[in-house]
């Protein structure tokens, strides 16, 4: 049998008064632990905070699994049963209550190892002789894969109220001469809420003498905001219905405010109409402040405070409830810093979570008191906003303007320690009215919105858009082709030819296409970032490797080709593994190919990602294979000569799209020349890219660029197509005779 996740000791606390013995707890408190149990059990039972939360409390808590087997107990049960707790755990239940007490008591256990909530009194003699204690007892059973594995057993000691409704019974003398020994507040009150009788510990208690409380009412000792309620609960006395619980705040004499229980008994004439309230109440501050700590636990993100993402759901759930009564619109908004990655990166995770600290107090002061904020996790923050009016344009007009103003207030820079920070956030909206959709169609919509708002630019707010779900199955209908395409050969790679400035062909760059069966040509634009989100971009990018090895492996066969250099794009998910290096070589051994005949272009994200591994990387490749290494989209990413000076290369790749308007443009041309001389400065080869105009070649060779790619050679080709092309240049001897 699979044993139930909870501690099997609790540790024991000095925290632990037996004085606290007389008070009440009720079972919701464990009640709230056995339905997270599945949940939480790992994460709070196992800490201290939790474990001395237990042993502070006076009732007695229990797991017995279904061998009535003891798994835990607290600090209550030594003080009970004069045993220590560390002999009870793994004892059977008979062993601890004795023949006569397990006897009385088996017909409860069996009614709740089948699954009934079972509530029972019991007097429990102490060990020592002493005294027995009158308890009040409940078995919660324990349901987790679909059977009781055991029962949570809380035992709570009300010998203290049994004793005062018995003397409430007797004359009135005997009454007051015991009452008033006792450390609960105690009083009686005339139907109307006026006082009959108080206690010492009551006037005590309230700062007041017997003769300011009689004929006073109740009503100025009880906190403002539990007033009504009160009221309320009392109204439900009935000669049917005699005994009412009810826990409120009040304020003492000293002005503090305490959480009391109160057990209020009415006495009803012989018409059923009632006559008086004898009440017995008890301080819960203690309890209370336990049972405040394990919702917090449960509930409230560690960090900044806010409703985790569980609560979230929670009030999300209850929103759309209220919003299909009451016809209102609300919105869901999912909120993401960008490049908070780099933030956290760059100034540490403690300075990261002091920003995500900030975070949530700015948005939280953006809201509404009725909205919720939450944490998800990470830098992702949700707030629910509700009430937004019955009107579509209304509702979108006002969220839209929320949203805009948590924005903004999220990009104004932020004081941390001693940094000044600058961030911002992309924000998804997503709108809703009663349950025309359910609660995980609504987020996964926010966060669609705010991917499309992150792929708008950053910084800015969506709405979803129907159309973002088509697009979004139309992308995992593509995924789940990616897995089919290399398995049955539908991908082939292309070649862009690769000239000098003589226009003597030294290479190509291997660009991959994929033929699908039903769609046709699909764009590596397409497909590429979709084989990058779900990791098919490594099975994708060995194929290429390997694929480019074999073809140079061909090409060396051929006096015309064999010279010829072929550049492969590696991604940066390929060349952070571990074992990259080792896949290179392994290609190289696999085709006999002579590793200076290929050619692995990384952009300049990948350069800078981890430049260390990077730099240790490169001049395995360079030095130890023999591979060239080419920086491609030089210029578009953060280009500095620091980096580039460290960096173990034999060429970069002018973006094309400086090279497009070198001729029209007097800042691509100025930015072109730069990257020449810089690369020339660094004793490197310049190949530019995206070179289609005899004056975009003329302006480059006139500043010594001597290597191109471009339409005006080539476009990217078939290798059927690319050999012909070869075969042509070699009977007329210029490529763009060709072309």
């Amino acid at each position: 049998m699979k044993a139930p996740l909870i501690p099997t000791v609790l540790p024991q606390s000095e925290d632990l008064s037996p004085n606290a013995a007389g008070n009440v707890v009720l079972p919701e408190a464990l009640s709230e632990l056995s339905l997270a149990s599945d949940q939480m059990t790992d994460s709070l039972l196992s800490t201290e905070v939790i474990q001395k939360v237990l042993d502070y409390l006076p009732s007695m808590i229990g797991y017995w699994d279904k061998n009535l087997k003891n798994r835990f107990v607290n600090k209550a049960y030594e003080l009970w049963f004069g045993v220590d707790v560390s002999q009870i755990v793994g004892m059977h239940i008979s062993s601890l209550l004795g023949e006569e007490l397990y006897r009385l008591n088996l017909p409860y256990i069996n009614g709740a190892l089948n699954g009934e909530f079972q509530e029972f009194e019991r007097v429990i003699p102490n060990k020592d002789g002493s005294h027995s204690r009158h308890s009040l007892a409940h078995y919660i059973p324990d349901f987790r894969a679909g059977e009781v594995q055991g029962f949570f057993v809380l035992v709570t000691d009300i010998s203290a109220i049994k004793e005062a409704e018995k003397v409430l019974r007797q004359s009135e003398e005997r009454f007051r001469s015991v009452v008033q020994d006792q450390t609960e507040v105690i009083s009686r009150l005339r139907a109307d809420g006026t006082y009959l009788f108080v206690n010492d510990v009551y006037c005590r208690f309230f700062g007041k003498t017997e003769q300011e409380m009689i004929g006073s009412t109740w009503k100025p000792v009880v906190y403002a905001e539990d007033l009504q309620r009160v009221v309320d609960e009392l109204a439900m006395l009935s000669s049917s219905n005699p005994v009412v619980m009810i826990e409120n705040r009040v304020l003492s004499g000293t002005g503090d405010v305490h959480w009391m229980q109160f057990s209020n008994r009415g006495i009803f004439d012989e018409y059923g109409q009632l006559t008086e309230i004898q009440s017995v109440g008890r301080d819960i501050s203690d309890r209370k402040r336990a049972e405040e700590e394990v919702q917090k636990l449960a509930y409230k993100d560690p960090l900044t405070g806010l409703s985790n993402r569980r609560l979230m759901l929670d009030r999300l759930r209850i929103a759309l409830a209220t919003s299909a009564r009451s016809m209102q619109y609300g919105a869901l908004l999912f909120l993401d810093l960008d490049k908070f990655k780099v933030i956290n990166d760059t100034q540490g995770h403690a300075d990261g979570d002091l920003l995500l600290v900030e975070v949530a107090k700015r948005i939280t002061a953006c809201v509404r008191e009725i909205d919720t904020v939450s944490r998800q996790g990470g830098d992702e923050f949700v707030v629910l906003v509700e009430r937004l009016g019955e009107g579509l344009e209304e509702a979108s007009r006002t969220v839209a303007k929320i949203a805009e103003t948590i924005r903004l207030t999220l990009a104004e820079p932020y004081q941390i320690n001693n940094a000044h920070i600058h961030s911002s956030s992309s924000i998804g909206i997503s709108l809703f009215c009663g349950h025309d959709q359910d609660v995980d169609e609504l987020i996964k919509r926010a966060d669609m919105a705010m991917y499309q708002a992150k792929d708008g630019g950053r910084n800015r707010t969506r709405f979803f858009d129907p159309q973002m779900q088509e697009l979004v199955e139309v992308r995992a209908t593509l995924e789940s082709d990616l897995h089919n395409a290399l398995a049955t050969d539908q991908f082939e790679l292309h070649y862009q030819l690769q000239v000098n400035h003589e226009n003597k062909p030294i290479g190509a760059e291997a660009l991959i296409r994929w033929v699908h069966p039903q769609r046709g040509m699909i764009s590596p634009a397409h497909f590429i970032p979709v084989a990058e989100e779900s990791a098919l971009i490594l099975n994708i990018g060995d194929w290429v490797l390997d694929e480019a090895c074999r073809q140079i492996a061909v090409w060396s066969t051929n006096a015309k080709m064999c010279d010829l250099v072929l550049a492969v794009n590696i991604s940066a998910q390929q060349f952070k593994q571990a074992h990259f290096v080792d896949q290179v070589i392994a290609a190289i051994h696999k085709h006999g190919i002579d590793p200076s005949r290929l050619k692995l272009e990384l952009t300049e994200s990948v350069a800078l990602d981890d430049i260390t591994d990077v730099i240790a990387k490169k001049n395995l490749l360079r030095q130890k294979v023999g591979v060239t290494l080419s920086l491609d989209d030089f210029g578009t990413g953060f280009s500095s000569l620091s980096y580039l000076k460290r960096l173990p290369l034999d060429q970069i790749k002018i973006d094309q799209s400086f090279v497009r308007d070198i001729t029209t443009d007097k800042s691509d041309a100025v930015m072109v020349k730069t990257i020449i001389d810089m690369a020339q400065n660094f004793s490197l080869n310049v190949i530019a890219e995206g070179v289609e105009t005899e004056a975009q070649l003329a302006f480059l060779k006139h500043h010594e660029c001597k290597a191109y790619q471009g339409y005006l050679f080539s476009k990217p080709l078939p290798i059927e197509q690319f050999d012909a092309l070869m075969q042509d240049y070699a009977q007329h001897g210029n490529i763009t005779k060709l072309v």
